[in-house]
């Protein structure tokens, strides 16, 4: 009877412990408002059966597996939302390591978990443990035996690998007829900011810094010329994170780019944990994520080339038709015709002999253009209407003039599209600033990028690259595209530049209008804190103070203000080349007048001859009278008097006479 009751006994006894574990389990998780759990235990049929019960009937999914066979850890613990994780270290036969080892390796230990560890001690507990894997967001509970009840103990570490040391504080307790009662309560990021100095690496491009300067002094400092303005405006964010967390960082200085390397040095020392985090922000690409983890994004950039674009460099050759629209101009034709013909009509009335048409429209022209125009005779009918002729002329002429000012004050510029492909094109000169990404820029997939390299790679080696100050020197010549930071260049420009070659500065993206992001280590502990700290930098303020101070200010253009500049050639152009076409029309005109006048004296010598003989004669000898009434005038005509003058003028005749 005794060893029945002593077996009864303890199987009671053996109940009761079941059902104290898998009460905790149950009491535990349904804190933590977890919807699944998985469980390693030690393998006892009637314990998994029972807390199996206990968490179904809670509403929590849940799946056990003996902690001492060969686990795929992966398998069972991968994860897309909150998973709880509980383990019994109490009993033997256990592969208590490879679970930790696992769970370090594919990063376990983050918001995505929250693990219960069941131990004897907490001393035994904590030899078993692995807690290379932890940082300050990870949620481990260790809970061990006490005389009347169980106590559970809050286990973390900052960062193994940075020198952190293993955290454990006391965070609640569990009793039968009282159940589960937390004590801290506070979220665990503000219960574990304070860092305790821990060192963390942070690497970034930095490559004007002058050898006499410390890299801290010079990140820090403003006192030098804008330069490195990524590498110290990530500096000086980290900088409010580390204060926040009270943290140090160790930085390092990179300033180098092989060539053949893709992704860059910053992101091959994160793949290698050579640093937790990086001060330079980077572009986001999707290959480097295979490298970091992005923490968020911070700095506005964009890159591009900037050049002048100066007015009236392409000859217009209708611009002296635009100050009037087509209708305008039909309607001005048609008025000169109608004045033309009705200026006709009077002429012909009043009798005037001369080309009555044709000096009409000669007429009519001349006061349009405000040229004058002769006096015919002293009718009033001719007169009026030569004064409306005048006044019609003189308001197209004033219309005409104040439209040609007025657009050539208002017109604006005719810049250039934001494109790659417009730049390669235009013929422009090209040169860039030495920056350490500007290759990388080029690789971009981009098919209009790729048309602007095939024109870049011609360029020789030697004059790709120039210094800031000769980019800005040829820039102000014209017809050269320089490119560079903005927040390096505009200093410059405003210093150089005047108000009018500031509104015709044009600017072509190589780098389009994008943001760049703080990144760390894929094993990163700094990750959640930074990411948290630089989100409430954001919301106070700081991250657009620091934009606006680390950023150069785009020269301001006056566009209230009118500049008036020169007539160039390629203005005038248009004018010159009427001119020269009036030139050669009269010319050709001449030259056809000239040879018909030619044509017809040829056919008529001999009366041409004879008559200046006589005329000669008359001329040299006066006092032989010709036998003509003195009322009746000698018919000569008109080509016989043109040869006479001719052969007056001549010397050859005036010789020949006197020697008579």
């Amino acid at each position: 009877m005794r060893s029945m009751y002593s077996i009864f006994l303890l199987q009671t006894l053996v109940i009761a412990a079941y059902a104290q574990t898998s009460q905790i389990i149950r009491d535990y998780f349904v804190y933590k408002n977890v919807t699944r759990v998985v469980g390693f235990s030690c393998g006892d049929m009637n314990e998994d059966f029972f807390t199996l019960k206990l968490l179904n009937a809670a509403g929590i999914s849940t799946a056990i597996k003996s902690a001492g066979s060969k686990v795929d850890v992966p398998r069972y613990l991968d994860t897309d939302r909150t998973l709880g994780v509980y383990l019994d270290m109490q009993c033997s036969n256990q592969n208590i390591s490879g679970i930790f080892d696992e769970g370090s390796a594919h990063r376990m230990f983050d918001y995505s978990y929250a693990w219960l560890i069941f131990g004897r001690d907490l001393n035994h507990s904590l030899q078993n443990l692995n807690d290379s894997g932890f940082s300050i967001v990870t949620d481990f509970a260790i809970l061990v035996p006490n005389e009347n009840d169980y106590v559970l103990y809050d286990v973390y570490n900052f960062c193994k690998q940075c020198g952190g040391k293993l955290n454990i504080t006391q965070m609640g307790s569990w009793q039968e007829n009282k159940g589960l009662k937390i004590n801290l309560t506070d979220s665990r990021i503000y219960r574990r900011r304070d860092f305790h100095g821990l060192r963390a690496k942070a690497a970034g491009f930095v490559i004007h810094r002058p050898k006499n300067v410390s890299l801290i002094d010079y990140l820090e400092s403003d006192s030098y010329e804008i330069m490195d303005n990524w590498a110290k405006f990530g500096h000086t964010l980290l900088s409010h994170v580390s204060n926040m967390f009270n943290f140090t960082m160790e930085l390092i200085e990179i300033n180098r780019w092989e060539k053949n390397d893709t992704n860059g040095p910053l992101m091959g020392i994160l793949k290698k944990n050579g640093a937790d985090l990086l001060y330079f922000p980077q572009i986001l690409t999707v290959e480097r994520y295979e490298y970091g983890r992005l923490i968020l994004t911070q700095w506005p950039t964009r890159t591009c080339f900037m050049f002048r674009t100066i007015p009236a460099t392409k000859m217009k050759p209708w611009i002296m038709l635009k100050p009037f629209a087509v209708d305008t101009w039909c309607m001005i034709v048609m008025f000169v015709v109608i004045t033309t013909f009705i200026l006709s009509c009077i002429l012909k009335l009043e009798r005037v002999d001369d080309h009555i048409c044709s000096i009409s429209a000669l007429i009519t022209i001349g006061a349009l253009c405000q040229q004058g125009f002769p006096s015919l005779n002293d009718l009033s009918a001719s007169r009026i209407a030569l004064i409306q002729i005048t006044v019609f002329g003189l308001l197209v002429y004033n219309y005409y003039s104040a439209a040609i000012v007025s657009a050539r004050l208002n017109e604006p510029l005719e810049k250039m599209n934001d494109s790659l492909h417009s730049l390669a094109n235009s013929g422009m000169r090209l040169a860039a600033e030495k920056n350490i990404f500007f290759n990388y820029l080029l690789r971009n997939p981009n098919p209009d990028v790729q048309y602007f390299k095939f024109f870049w790679d011609i360029i020789p080696e030697g004059k790709r690259f120039l210094s800031l100050e000769d980019g800005v020197e040829r820039i102000k010549k014209g017809g050269f595209a320089y490119h560079a930071d903005p927040d390096d260049i505009y200093p410059f420009i405003e210093n150089s530049f005047d108000k009018e070659m500031t509104c015709q500065l044009t600017e072509v993206h190589l780098l389009q209008p994008s943001e760049l992001g703080l990144w760390c280590n894929l094993r990163s502990h700094f990750h959640e804190i930074a990411k948290i700290a630089l989100l409430k930098i954001s919301e106070a303020g700081l991250r657009r103070r620091e934009i606006r101070r680390r950023s150069a200010r785009k020269p301001y253009c006056p566009t209230d203000e009118v500049f008036v500049s020169s007539v160039t050639i390629y203005e005038a152009a248009p004018i010159l080349i009427l001119l020269l076409i009036g030139m050669i029309i009269s010319l050709v005109v001449f030259g056809i007048e000239h040879l018909m006048f030619h044509m017809m004296n040829s056919k008529q010598p001999s009366a041409v001859t004879s008559e200046i003989k006589s005329g000669v004669e008359l001329i040299v000898k006066p006092d032989i009278k010709p036998d003509i009434k003195p009322d009746i005038k000698p018919d000569i005509k008109p080509d016989i008097k043109q040869g006479i003058k001719k052969a007056l003028n001549s010397s050859n005749v005036k010789k020949r006479n006197v020697k008579k």
